[in-house]
């Protein structure tokens, strides 16, 4: 089975696919914002990056990322 495939959405526009390791660190590194929504093989519908557990940063690096306060 191959690893899900994860695209967002950068204004109307889809981007990816991409491994969940390089959409990560989009998040970490403020590219992807918390309501920038995403998508994955698998997921039912488009969702934003703050409701996908597998994106949001545990809370020892939230504090340090000014859209996650």
């Amino acid at each position: 089975m191959q690893p899900a495939r994860w695209y967002y959405l950068e204004g109307r526009e889809q981007r990816g696919p991409m491994p969940l390791a390089d959409i990560r660190a989009r998040v970490l590194d403020a590219t992807l914002q918390p309501d920038t929504y995403v998508w994955a093989d698998g997921m039912p519908s488009w969702l934003p990056v703050r409701q996908v557990p597998a994106l949001t940063p545990p809370p020892e690096l939230r504090a340090g990322l000014d859209a996650w306060r």
